[in-house]
């Protein structure tokens, strides 16, 4: 008398069999207008399977062998147990775009929006040089009207010299206007009652020689002040571009990191989309498939 239950590898290989045909088999076109199948007993990811099947089933013995699984999807057969494709490392690309924006979305492939900040990099760097330029060169212009109006004979000095300069008159002298009773007002406040201590002081910090000035008329002075304005305010203008220059990192950063997340979610859609049929035969006797697509 033959046994009642099949061996396993018998029942295993007619149900594989079976799906086979069933997966190759032309659908009628009612189903097929319909956009449906109709083998499916349930709808799982390759991920939903794998978690199922490493979960011990009542009654069950400890040592049974793992279930066998047949898994095609689109004429491939893939690996459930594999985690989906990573996308481009998010840290590397933060690091790329903290360095220079734009490198990071180009690491990712986004090609676009790294064209876009790498031109936005570009402009803030040529407003830096721009505004640097006409700074020294307003610089080179005011020092020259204070040679040829105010009688310097130096090129090199402090910025507080030059303004200085464009403050009085004279250097030396008494009177409105000099330099020198500033310097005089100042040492009477530093060592009152000791004239001598007060005219040390006015002999160490009084501009001399090539130092000294007075201006030949009050107008090429007032030039000389407006020349000078005008280059601090391009120097000024200049560092703002060290602060567009971190807001383009920083925002640049942000936009790596929103687009890696991006990429992660398309990699996982991708992994479940197709026609996938899983079938495999339980430890403890009978089998499963299941077919899983995604409209």
């Amino acid at each position: 008398m033959r046994s009642k239950s099949p061996s396993r590898a018998a029942s295993t290989s007619a149900l594989l069999l079976c799906v086979a045909l069933a997966a190759v088999a032309p659908a009628p076109a009612g189903a097929a207008a319909a956009g449906a199948t109709t083998l499916a007993l349930e709808r799982f990811t390759p991920m939903e399977l794998a978690a199922r099947d490493a979960t011990p089933i009542a009654g069950a013995p400890n040592d049974s062998p793992p279930a066998a699984t047949l898994a095609l999807a689109d004429g491939e057969a893939p690996d459930a147990s594999s985690p989906p494709a990573a996308a481009p490392g998010r840290r590397k690309a933060l690091l790329y775009s903290l360095l220079l924006p734009g490198a990071g979305e180009l690491s990712l492939g986004a090609k676009g929006r790294a064209a876009a900040f790498f031109t936005a990099e570009g402009l803030i760097w040529t407003h830096y040089i721009w505004y640097q330029v006409a700074g020294h060169l307003r610089r080179d212009d005011y020092i020259e009207q204070a040679q040829l109006n105010a009688g310097v004979g130096i090129g090199d000095e402090s910025d507080d010299y030059w303004r200085i300069v464009g403050q009085y008159e004279r250097s030396s002298g008494s009177g409105p206007g000099s330099y020198e009773e500033e310097v005089r007002r100042e040492g009477r406040e530093l060592f009152p009652g000791d004239p001598a201590a007060q005219d040390a002081y006015v002999a160490e910090n009084l501009p001399s020689g090539g130092r000294a000035w007075a201006w030949s008329d009050a107008d090429l002075q007032r030039a000389y002040r407006d020349t000078r304005a005008n280059s601090n305010r391009a120097f000024d203008r200049a560092k703002y571009s060290f602060a567009a220059a971190i807001f383009n990192r920083l925002l640049s950063a942000i936009d790596t990191q929103i687009l890696h997340r991006r990429l992660a979610r398309d990699d996982q859609a991708n992994l479940d989309q197709g026609t996938r049929i899983l079938a495999d035969a339980l430890p403890a006797g009978g089998a499963r498939v299941v077919l899983s697509r995604r409209f």
